[in-house]
């Protein structure tokens, strides 16, 4: 059977707008799945190219299949809804399933687009589904064995010379219960961390076949601190270090296991992105974060001592928020020295705890899954009008990303040239990111060719000479 898995994405891609292109990892597993089982598997994954054409239509290899899968998440389920559409006008006959958090959370209306909608977890089901085994209409998975699963074949991905990040999984699921998030109804509050062998095996085949610039998409990395520890000394053993690793974790793992971060460095770990949400307590309570200020800026000092970049992640519009909140947080990123930081509008996804009691208080002004994606207000704040938080979350931006942070003068990463002269592959990997700003600026000037070379050649030598010394 032939089968067409397309990931749908958003109208406009934040990261692809920056050069990241990471395909979704999950419907790689399931693609691969599938393909051991005998089917021919084509994935057309958004996030690496569009899967239709100049008008919208979904272009004729994606529809070259028997059977179809669709993957939504919140703000591109509307994308994914006319794909289907689409499909079931141009092959009337083919089966078409879809999945994903979104489907988890709103399985009723998927199945209107639909013959079938899976929610959970659906790698001990997926082959079941497409060859007929299993007919209901809505069916829900389980927690799987996730050391039972293949390595994921990403060259099944129709745009794969596209990917410029590589997704890895080294765990699934979260023990936590934040209100706001969809991890914990997705996956059941069932952690579950990989054989620390198998990890390491399919980190050897990364390495080799060229994979050498990940992204851990794990929620929690480094939760079970043994396993991920023993992974890494395997690796580290083996000679095997990568251009650069990135991944998403708390504050206290970070806090708590300076030895691990140590062995991340060793590895070629260079940043880390870290859920820090609000620099007010009240919320961190209110929203079960389970972590405090104090908490989270030891763990930026350790990550600090250690020459691993940070990434603080925030939220704008918890109830204690208020008009000096933008002024707080970029105090507070300053002032640790926080390298890059993201802020998002807080926005209640469906099935979680906060769109529940949000829609039971009548405070949800939209249900307009397209603007489910951090950068609208859907939603009455307690203490601010929606187009006062709107006009927040643009002013956050615009306060922290002035020219000179822009440039790196006011960074972290800039200072770190001088506080850590001896990290030099932080170095190279800083002088890269400079010469492309400085590239772009003198170009744009009118500053004669000759004297842009040179100024780029001066900067390299002096930055190259401070790092060996």
């Amino acid at each position: 059977m032939k089968i067409s898995l397309i990931v749908p994405g958003p109208e406009i891609n934040m990261y692809k707008l920056g050069g990241i292109r990471i395909p979704n990892v999950g419907v790689v597993y399931l693609g691969t799945i599938l393909r051991n089982a005998g089917h021919e598997v084509r994935i057309f994954d958004e996030n690496l190219a569009r899967a239709v054409d100049w008008k919208g239509n979904l272009r004729k290899e994606v529809l070259d299949a028997d059977a179809f899968g669709i993957s939504l998440l919140t703000p591109s389920s509307y994308r994914g809804y006319i794909y289907a559409d689409q499909i079931r006008k141009a092959k009337p006959g083919a089966k078409i399933v879809i999945g994903g958090m979104h489907a988890t959370a709103m399985p009723e209306e998927a199945a209107q687009h639909a013959d079938q909608v899976v929610t959970k977890e659906a790698e001990d089901i997926v082959v079941k589904i497409f060859e007929g085994e299993i007919t209901d209409k809505i069916v829900t998975g389980h927690p799987v064995d996730i050391d039972s699963l293949p390595f994921p074949d990403f060259n099944l991905l129709a745009d794969f010379e596209r990917i410029t990040l590589f997704p890895i999984s080294a765990s699934r699921g979260c023990p936590y219960n934040c209100p706001f998030c969809q991890v914990p109804s997705a996956f059941e509050r069932n952690y579950r961390a990989r054989d620390p062998k198998s990890l390491e095996e399919e980190l050897a085949m990364r390495w080799e076949n060229g994979h050498r610039v990940l992204f851990f998409n794990d929620d929690l990395f480094g939760l079970n601190a043994q396993k991920t520890n023993d992974f890494m000394e395997g690796l580290v053993r083996r000679g095997i270090r990568f251009d650069g690793i990135s991944a998403e974790t708390r504050a206290g793992i970070i806090k708590n296991n300076p030895d691990l971060l140590r062995l991340m460095k060793r590895l070629g770990f260079y940043k880390i992105h870290v859920g820090i949400e609000s620099v007010n307590e009240e919320n961190l309570k209110a929203y079960n974060k389970k972590q405090t200020i104090s908490e989270i800026a030891e763990a930026v000092k350790v990550a600090n001592r250690e020459g691993i970049s940070i990434n603080g992640m925030f939220i704008l519009g918890m109830d204690n928020d208020d008009a000096d909140t933008v002024q707080r947080t970029v105090d507070f990123i300053r002032n640790l020295y926080i390298d890059t930081a993201t802020f998002s509008i807080l926005y209640p996804i469906p099935g979680t705890p906060l769109f529940n009691a949000l829609e039971q208080e009548g405070r949800i002004i939209s249900k307009d899954w397209s603007l489910y994606d951090g950068t609208h207000v859907v939603f009455k704040p307690k203490n601010l009008s929606p187009i006062h938080l709107q006009k927040m979350w643009v002013s956050a931006w615009k306060t922290l990303y002035t020219w000179y942070t822009k440039y790196g003068l006011a960074n972290r990463g800039f200072f770190r040239l001088f506080w850590y002269p001896k990290n030099k592959e932080y170095v190279r990997a800083l002088i890269e990111n400079k010469l492309s700003s400085m590239k772009s600026m003198l170009m744009k000037s009118r500053v004669p060719t000759n004297l842009r070379l040179n100024m780029m050649e001066t900067f390299v030598e002096r930055v190259l000479t401070n790092s060996s010394r």
